[in-house]
């Protein structure tokens, strides 16, 4: 996510000298200093020590936590691939929800080993039974961490 953050902070900057606007950019800078500085003036920007705010103790925030990668396809009809990763073996349970928080259907909840999962959801509920089209939701739960998307079903 911190590397999103900075890539859209680039293209703004980029942006706004090709459309002729003049911005600024606040440096702080690891002294405790800050310094501001013209973006027209700026020939290259390289970056050092990236994790510096990030606390290490929150693995949720780091690459390496559980990471919910995007179902495909989206919308859907039939069938959706959910996706995820986590960095350890560990108990994963994902689980489909209505907008009303309602659970749809249980799609896993075992142990698997660290690396990238897939699990196909088929538009069903508990009981096999197809749902009607529209929002649900996908939770991913692995330890204390949990991870949410959006999925449209089109019948």
């Amino acid at each position: 996510m911190r590397t999103f953050a900075l890539s859209t902070c680039l293209l703004l900057l980029l942006s706004s000298s090709a459309l002729g606007e003049s911005l600024e950019m606040n440096v702080h800078l690891k002294t405790g200093g800050t310094t501001t500085i013209s973006c027209d003036a700026i020939r290259s920007i390289q970056f050092a020590d990236l994790t510096s705010g990030v606390d290490p103790s929150n693995p949720s925030l780091l690459s390496g936590g559980l990471q919910l990668l995007r179902n495909y396809p989206n919308p859907f009809k039939p069938s959706t691939t959910i996706v995820y990763q986590i960095p350890n073996q560990a108990n994963v349970r994902v689980c489909v929800f209505d907008l009303k928080g309602a659970m749809v259907r249980e799609l896993q909840n075992e142990n698997v080993a660290a690396g990238q999962h897939q699990v196909t959801w088929d538009g069903t509920d508990g009981n096999r039974a197809r749902v009607s089209s529209g929002v649900y939701f996908v939770r991913v739960e692995c330890g204390a961490q949990a991870r949410s998307g959006r999925l449209v079903l089109v019948n």
